[in-house]
């Protein structure tokens, strides 16, 4: 029989032993064994609940709001395809619902922050707000030459959505719609010195649309005063 001591001498090889896995380890990690999984995970029972729909242990302060789907962890990981179901590494799900090693996850965002698998958005909108609002203010601080203008249409990856008639910029296209700018430019429409123009009134830069708003209060201020002027 599988036990943690020696018949002979009584000596315990083990601080852990799980007779189901024939498994012998140290209580540093705090291995525990889940019978729905089969077996011995680490990080204490005490903090894991198995979800029988992911067919996962996941964490017990995120498994009310977790993306339940059923088979996710049934695959490799994206980036060093490792089977996630059995590793021991722990697993990071991303707002898409795919899932993947938190390592993994930390060098894949040192460097991008889409989705391997799908390439939406890896991390949530509130992270993400001030980076997009970042790359905002680049781009109304660099507009660029006429001469390199292009009038594009847009796809979101993120909430799919299509745009037509953008400006582009060398930074990126923001969506309108949530304001991602995980965007790809699916058409060139138009170019140049044209481009620039059109753009001018289809989707003006920042700064233009400041310039063109200023003009217009001018306008008013002057047509308010000749009114009075007439009173």
């Amino acid at each position: 029989s599988k036990t943690n001591r020696c018949l002979g001498c009584n000596t315990q090889f083990g601080e852990y032993h799980c007779a189901i896995c024939n498994l012998w380890m140290s209580k540093e990690e705090r291995p525990y064994h889940c019978p729905d999984c089969g077996f011995c995970r680490v990080g204490g029972a005490e903090n894991f609940r198995h979800c029988h729909d992911c067919g996962m242990c996941i964490d017990k302060s995120l498994f009310r709001e977790h993306n339940c789907k059923v088979g996710k962890y049934m695959s490799n990981c994206p980036v060093c395809q490792e089977d996630l179901f059995s590793s021991r590494s722990a697993s990071h799900e991303m707002p898409c619902g795919h899932a993947i090693h938190w390592h993994c996850f930390r060098d894949l965002a040192a460097h991008d922050s889409r989705c391997p698998v799908c390439k939406k958005t890896a991390e949530t909108h509130e992270r993400m707000l001030p980076t997009w609002n970042a790359m905002a203010m680049g781009i109304a601080l660099q507009p660029v030459p006429p001469d390199l203008a292009k009038a594009v249409t847009i796809v979101c990856n993120d909430c799919e959505k299509s745009e037509e008639n953008r400006a582009w910029h060398f930074l990126g296209v923001q969506c309108r719609h949530c304001q991602s700018f995980n965007t790809v430019v699916e058409r060139i429409a138009m170019v140049g010195p044209q481009a620039h123009e059109f753009l001018m009134v289809a989707d003006p830069h920042p700064l233009h649309l400041e310039a063109q708003q200023q003009q217009a209060q001018q306008q008013q201020q002057q047509t308010n005063q000749r009114r009075y002027r007439r009173i």
